[in-house]
């Protein structure tokens, strides 16, 4: 069965994610007393198969097996990952074998995922510095490097991650019986915190580069991208602070004026092409522009520094960016949206807004950034650091 689980990727073992998820599905839908007696789910393409491996049955293995053509999209899949059928593949690999795709499990690129939340430590050591109290929680924490620093930096508090995705729960649990580290972790919703750690359970709750990610996944009221969300999670996690407690912000963010125009020129001769895809399948909101000539085009400035941040991930992480919006409040609106939605009760400590270190220098490389008449102009603020306290 593990054997089967693995294959190559990028030259070295890898568990195969595609066949995993179907297995747990398939295992969530039963129960080990209906596996003993031969009850399984119904599903023509994939099947449980159990056989005794003793003469006195002491032992069984237990294996499974796809249909000929479930294996063949499995495969299907894999070929698809670098390519823009790779969002297509997965919705196709779920309606063959009926299970629903959590928003937030990164499939294939999970590892990859994972390494990326784990080399993003000088920022989340600023979030670890504003910190206080006994009860930490970092929603959303990735491979677990913010719960490491808050442990580390704050021996005498208690540490929980929680996060809406089995797979990242999963491997933080691996990661703390390999480790044997101090923080925990469950399974949680971060739109209903108070449930989870309880009211005026906690005295930091952080929120590092999630929030976008809530915003766009999660419908509010029958919609995705509703602003909703983001005052759900806000008035939630008010209710689970203590006095005095923290939340602690580092986001996207739009720039302001909003009116601003940027000519986008592309240096690699794949770009056009990149964006006009991307036009077409970015899922926050449409996206209008102006073609400029062969290698360029004329469009706002909230939309062009959207488009660049999946420019700069690449074509390996395009079928998750398009589905997520970075930047959806510029920092008046964000300011005004707090204290609209948490009142009286919660005082703005830190209000801070910044380009990402490295980011133009990598772009600079792929594309030239002008005003509409030609003036080269540097990147906006990207990244937004925020703490706020409750009262």
């Amino acid at each position: 069965m593990m054997k089967d689980l693995y294959y190559d990727y990028k030259g070295r073992k890898t568990v195969n994610v595609y066949k995993k998820r179907i297995i747990e599905s398939y295992l969530a839908e039963c129960t080990i007393e209906e596996i003993v007696n031969g009850k399984h789910p119904s599903n023509d393409h994939v099947r449980l198969s159990a056989a005794p491996l003793h003469v006195l049955e002491e032992m069984a293995g237990v294996g499974f097996s796809f249909s000929q053509a479930g294996e063949k999209l499995i495969e299907f899949c894999q070929e698809a990952e670098k390519s823009p059928l790779y969002d297509r593949a997965i919705v196709l690999l779920y309606d063959l074998f009926d299970f629903r795709k959590d928003a937030y499990d990164r499939l294939n690129n999970e590892q990859t995922y994972l390494s990326d939340m784990n080399s993003s430590q000088d920022f989340k050591k600023k979030i670890s510095d504003y910190a206080v109290g006994k009860t930490m929680v970092d929603i959303g924490p990735g491979g677990g490097v913010m719960l490491d620093l808050l442990t580390r930096h704050h021996p005498g508090a208690s540490v929980i991650g929680i996060d809406i995705a089995v797979n990242v729960v999963e491997e933080l649990k691996r990661k703390k019986q390999r480790e044997n580290a101090l923080w925990e972790v469950m399974q949680g919703d971060a739109l209903k915190l108070e449930d989870y750690i309880g009211e005026e359970g906690a005295d930091t709750i952080v929120f590092s580069s999630i929030l976008h990610e809530m915003f766009s996944y999660i419908p509010y009221e029958g919609e995705k991208f509703n602003h909703g969300v983001i005052a759900q999670t806000l008035k939630s996690s008010l209710k689970a602070l203590r006095p005095k407690g923290r939340i602690i912000i580092r986001d996207g963010i739009m720039t302001e004026p909003g009116e601003e125009k940027r000519i986008i020129r592309f240096k690699d001769p794949r770009g056009h092409a990149f964006f006009k895809r991307y036009v077409g399948d970015f899922k926050g909101r449409a996206i209008t522009y102006t073609p400029t000539g062969e290698d360029a085009v004329l469009l706002n400035i909230n939309d062009a520094m959207e488009f660049l941040y999946t420019y700069t991930w690449g074509e390996e992480a395009y079928p998750h960016e398009v589905q997520e919006q970075f930047g959806y409040f510029t920092p008046s609106g964000f300011r005004e949206f707090i204290q609209a939605t948490l009142g009286s009760q919660a005082e703005i400590l830190v209000f801070e807004h910044y380009l990402q270190e490295g980011y133009e220098e990598h772009l600079s490389r792929k594309i030239e950034l002008t005003d509409e008449s030609g003036k080269p102009v540097r990147l906006t603020d990207s990244t937004c650091f925020i703490v706020i306290e409750k009262k």
